[in-house]
């Protein structure tokens, strides 16, 4: 059994993942790279990453079903998900493997940099980020999540038929069964394209309140269990 797979869902038309494969590169010899993407006339592009085993899956359409299919196809011992349009710091992998170490029970997470296409504002973002994920332990999943492979499928995998957020339930699901959210203590770099692309201010806005009005019947889920003593 290796010691990770990588699931990277893709989205239609999705090239960033050609930027995040070599940088893959650095990771240990036979690591498990899952390319999960859900357009059947997807041609599967040659890659020249030969000390990784690099396999490409067809799943149904959504990004909760193309990582769940990429968890139940993975045969590492950990599952790291990451999205197409991430870039590795120079020490990510070995924090990572640092962290698995300490924290093999622990929902791990890294911090967030935005890459050269961000503006200035988005500092506010990476700040936000990082008081999120470290203060109110709720990390989203461009940062970067890995869990134990057994533990996942105990959690029941990415919650499948939402409209957003599959990523931010299972972080409540997670934290509604005792699993800690851990921070490696690394950063990611990932895009600010979204930002770009509709604006700043619009983007912000609608992030923040999305994610608090599907917070809320969570947190109030995870305080009820807490008050009856069901979780840690």
């Amino acid at each position: 059994m290796t010691l990770w797979s990588v699931i990277i869902p893709l989205a239609p038309h999705e090239k960033a993942w050609q930027n995040l494969l070599p940088s893959l590169a650095q990771l240990p010899d036979d690591t498990e790279i899952l390319l999960v993407h859900s357009f059947h006339d997807a041609a599967h592009e040659a890659v020249d990453l030969p000390n990784l085993n690099l396999r490409w899956l067809t799943s149904p359409a959504g990004r909760a079903e193309q990582m769940n299919t990429g968890a139940r196809a993975a045969t590492g011992a950990h599952l790291w998900f990451l999205h197409a349009d991430t870039q590795l710091a120079h020490d990510s992998w070995s924090a990572l493997l640092q962290a698995m170490q300490r924290h093999p029970a622990d929902l791990l997470y890294f911090d967030l940099i935005f890459l050269n296409d961000a503006s200035r504002l988005m500092r506010l973002n990476a700040w936000g980020v990082w008081f999120r994920s470290h203060v109110l332990h709720v990390p989203f999943g461009d940062q970067g999540f890995c869990i134990a492979r057994q533990l996942f499928h105990t959690l029941g995998g990415y919650p499948e038929g939402l409209p957003y957020g599959e990523d931010h339930v299972f972080v409540w699901r997670a934290r509604q069964h005792g699993v800690a959210t851990t921070p490696v203590n690394s950063t990611l770099y990932t895009s600010a394209r979204k930002y770009q692309q509709h604006g700043w201010l619009k983007t912000t806005v609608m992030h923040q309140y999305l994610w608090l009005k599907q917070a809320w019947p969570e947190w109030r889920l995870l305080c009820k269990q807490l008050k009856k003593g069901d979780s840690v």
